[in-house]
């Protein structure tokens, strides 16, 4: 059994319900709801902002803010989606027969992890395709419209792998989608209790919101994509170390 397949029975699972679809209606609606309200915002601005010497622009005021509210979205979103992932293979008792194929645990893990993102990638398109719409009346910053697209792609990859994890610690995957948000909303707010010292913390170098608006300012640094790259191999890793000794347990 190849990773294709593990990916296509993971994404036919989500697209083949209205669950997924549903999600997505709901979240693109919110999502032009703030897009059309931003643009609102700047034109309003429009006036105050000519009088300004180096006034921000449309990627600063309409672009950074509608990723901002997407990625806390995406907060809420990501655990209801990887619930099911392994725990309600588990609950349903079809994790067994997976465990018992001639089939990776990595592979398994990985496949369910690119299945789940199939799903975002959507959301994620759709997003991008709504801040292109802006350069048929305006000049974009096309740096830092990527710059952010790729934060925006990161934290979905990494939001992800961490719900995936969660979901393969538990038999029931309303404890899993509990544990993911609660893990999330940690790495996001972790370094406001550090915001009054001076210089970087621990609690900062670990701020999901820290290294994501980072990118979302355009500033592109390998430190940042390094976080999120290490933190969802770590997550993925750890969901393959429980199945396995869940298989050597059989």
């Amino acid at each position: 059994m190849s990773l294709a397949v593990v990916v296509r029975r993971e994404a036919q699972s989500f697209f083949q319900v209205p669950f997924a679809w549903v999600i997505l209606a709901v979240m693109q609606c919110l999502m032009a709801f703030q897009f059309l309200a931003q643009i609102e915002l700047f034109l309003i601005a429009t006036p105050q902002l000519q009088r300004l010497p180096q006034p921000p622009g449309i990627g600063e005021m309409v672009v950074a803010p509608t990723l901002g509210t997407i990625a806390l979205l995406v907060l809420f979103v990501v655990p209801a989606l990887t619930m099911h992932t392994l725990a309600g293979e588990r609950r349903a008792g079809t994790l067994v027969l997976w465990l018992s194929a001639p089939l990776g645990l990595g592979t398994l893990v990985v496949g369910k992890f690119l299945g789940i993102l199939t799903v975002l990638a959507v959301w994620w398109l759709l997003t991008g395709a709504m801040c292109l719409s802006l350069a048929g009346g305006t000049q974009l910053d096309w740096g830092g419209l990527a710059s952010a697209l790729l934060g925006l792609a990161l934290l979905m990859m990494t939001t992800t792998a961490i719900g995936v994890a969660f979901s393969s610690l538990t038999h029931q995957p309303a404890l899993a989608a509990t544990g993911s948000f609660t893990c999330l909303v940690f790495l996001w707010l972790c370094d406001w209790s550090s915001g009054s010292n001076e210089g970087p913390s621990v609690f900062t170098q670990i701020s999901l919101m820290n290294h994501y608006q980072r990118l979302l300012r355009g500033l592109v640094d390998t430190a940042d994509v390094a976080y999120f790259c290490v933190l969802t191999a770590a997550a993925l890793a750890l969901a393959v170390w429980r199945l396995d000794g869940e298989r050597r347990a059989l």
